[in-house]
C-alpha cells in the first residue's frame, strides 16, 4: 500500500526533535516503536516510573518555556542536590569546590594545580583542555577518570568543542573554601532545574503533550528503506510505502545511511568514523521510604560499574508507590558487547551496597534493564568533517537530519526540540 505525500514533508522518529518538527511544520510523524519520546521516553513497572536515563530541564529560553506552557506541561522547580562519590565518601557537586574529603596531599595538589592552570599552549584535545582549565590535580583525581567512564574512551581522543558551560570553572576563592569544608553552591547550569509535575508520567509528559498536537503520529512504522529517486520511504519491509517531497529524519545517522540503496565511498568512510557510547540503564524499585533526598551522584572510580545514579522519586511526586524509593544506575558499554542482563544487575546491586547507597537487607521490588544503543555522541577528531560530509550528501537528496542523533550533537532536551523546530521552519509549513 502506498500513501502519496509528494506535496509535503514527513518526519522519521517521534522523539522530542521529531515531534517538534511535526508540531512546528504541520508534518506527519512516523515512529518505529509503539510510543513517542525516543530517548525521552518513560515507562512504568509495578507502579514505579522510570525515564531512560536521567532527564531534567535547565532551559532559560523564553520560546521553549512558553511552548511548554502552551502545551499545558506543568513543571516543578528543584534546587540541585548533586553529589560525587570518591575516596570512599560523598561530597557535593561540583567536585572542584568540594575536596574537603580528600587526603591533604591530594587537596594541595588540586588547589596548586588550579592556581597554575590556564598557562601554556592551546589544548589539542579534551584531556589537555581539562588539565589547562583546572590543573593536573583536579584532572587526574576526578575529571579524566569520570570522562573515561562516561564516554567509554580516552578524553585525549576527543575535542572540547561541545563543552560550552557544561563543565563549570569556579573562582579560586571557591576552590580554597571547598578545600576546607563542603559547600553548597550555584555553580553550573543546573543549580536549579525543572521536571514535569504530572504524577505517574515522568519526563515523557513533554512528548505526550506534543503528540496530542500532531495529526497524525503513525506508530509501529519502522523505516526499512529509502528510495531517493522516487522519494519514497519503505516501512516494515514493504508493508507500506510513503512518498515525500522532503524528508526530515531524527533517527541516528548510521541507521539512516543504511536505509539508502547506495552511496559514495566518502559517505561510507564518514559514517564508519562516527562514534557514540551506549548506556545500560538499570532501574530498581526499593521497599524503603525516603532512601535519600539526593537527586544524583557521580562515580569516577573504575571499580564501580556505574558512572552515575539518580533517584527518580525525588524529581517529582507520584513516580513511586507509597513508602518506596527508586534508583536508576547508568552504565556505559561498547555497543558491540552489551553486558548480560543478570550479571549487570548483580554487579550494580553489589556496587550500590558497597558504596552505602542501599543496605544488603533492602528488599528490591523491581529490577529492570533498558539498553540504549545510542547514548551520547562522541566528539572525536573526525566528527566535524564526517557530519558535514553526511549532511551535505543527505541534503542533496532532500533529506534533512536533526535532533541529537540526526545532527549528531550533544543536545539537551530543549536543544533537541529547537533543532526540530528550526529544521521544520526552514522547509516551510506543508512544503
Amino acid at each position: 500500500m502506498e500513501e502519496n505525500r509528494k506535496d509535503s514533508a514527513i518526519v522519521l522518529g517521534a522523539g522530542l526533535a521529531g515531534l517538534s518538527a511535526g508540531y512546528h511544520g504541520g508534518f506527519p510523524v512516523y515512529e518505529a516503536a509503539n510510543y513517542s519520546g525516543g530517548a525521552s521516553y518513560s515507562y512504568a513497572v509495578d507502579g514505579f516510573v522510570f525515564d531512560i536515563g536521567i532527564h531534567i530541564l535547565q532551559s532559560k529560553d523564553d520560546y521553549f518555556l512558553s511552548l511548554l506552557k502552551n502545551l499545558n506541561v506543568d513543571l516543578v522547580s528543584r534546587q540541585r542536590s548533586g553529589w560525587i562519590y570518591s575516596y570512599g565518601c560523598l561530597s557535593r557537586y561540583p567536585f572542584q569546590v568540594n575536596t574537603s574529603h580528600l587526603p591533604w596531599l591530594v587537596r594541595a595538589r588540586c588547589v596548586a594545580g588550579f592556581i597554575a592552570a590556564g598557562k601554556g599552549n592551546s589544548p589539542a584535545n579534551y584531556e589537555q583542555w581539562m588539565i589547562q582549565q583546572f590543573g593536573p590535580g583536579f584532572a587526574s583525581t576526578f575529571l579524566i577518570p569520570y570522562a573515561e567512564k562516561f564516554w567509554g574512551c580516552s578524553p585525549s581522543e576527543m575535542t572540547f568543542e561541545w563543552v560550552g558551560n557544561r563543565v563549570p570553572r569556579p573562582r579560586l576563592t571557591e576552590v580554597i573554601k571547598g578545600m576546607l569544608a563542603d559547600q553548597e553552591t550555584k555553580l553550573g547550569t543546573h543549580a536549579y532545574f525543572q521536571y514535569p509535575s504530572d504524577k505517574g508520567v515522568g519526563f515523557a509528559a513533554i512528548a505526550r503533550a506534543l503528540e496530542k498536537k500532531i495529526e497524525p503520529v503513525h506508530y509501529r512504522m519502522k523505516a526499512t528503506g529509502i528510495d531517493p529517486q522516487t522519494k519514497t520511504v519503505i516501512f516494515n519491509d514493504g508493508e507500506k510505502r510513503v512518498g515525500y517531497r522532503r524528508l526530515i529524519s531524527t533517527i541516528p545517522l548510521p541507521e539512516l545511511i543504511r536505509l539508502l540503496p547506495q552511496h559514495p565511498a566518502e559517505v561510507k568512510t564518514a559514517v564508519e568514523r562516527l562514534r557514540h557510547n551506549s548506556i545500560a540503564v538499570v532501574n530498581l524499585g526499593i521497599n524503603r521510604a525516603v532512601l535519600t533526598d539526593k537527586h544524583w551522584v557521580h562515580f569516577p572510580e573504575k571499580d564501580i560499574s556505574f558512572f552515575r545514579i539518580s533517584f527518580p522519586g525525588n524529581f517529582t511526586d507520584g513516580l513511586n508507590p507509597p513508602e518506596t524509593s527508586s534508583i536508576q544506575a547508568e552504565v556505559s558499554y561498547d555497543a558491540a558487547q552489551p553486558p548480560e542482563r543478570e550479571e549487570l544487575l548483580q554487579k550494580v546491586i553489589s556496587d550500590l551496597v558497597k558504596t552505602g547507597i542501599i543496605d544488603g537487607k533492602d528488599e528490591i521490588l523491581v529490577k529492570d534493564v533498558f539498553y540504549q544503543k545510542y547514548g551520547y555522541v562522541v566528539y572525536d577528531h573526525h566528527r566535524r568533517d564526517s557530519v558535514k560530509t553526511l549532511h551535505d550528501y543527505l541534503n542533496s537528496l532532500d533529506i534533512y537530519p536533526c535532533g541529537r542523533y540526526g545532527a549528531w550533537e550533544y543536545l539537551w532536551s530543549d536543544e533537541a526540540m529547537q533543532s526540530g523546530r528550526r529544521t521544520a521552519e526552514s522547509l516551510g509549513k506543508r512544503c
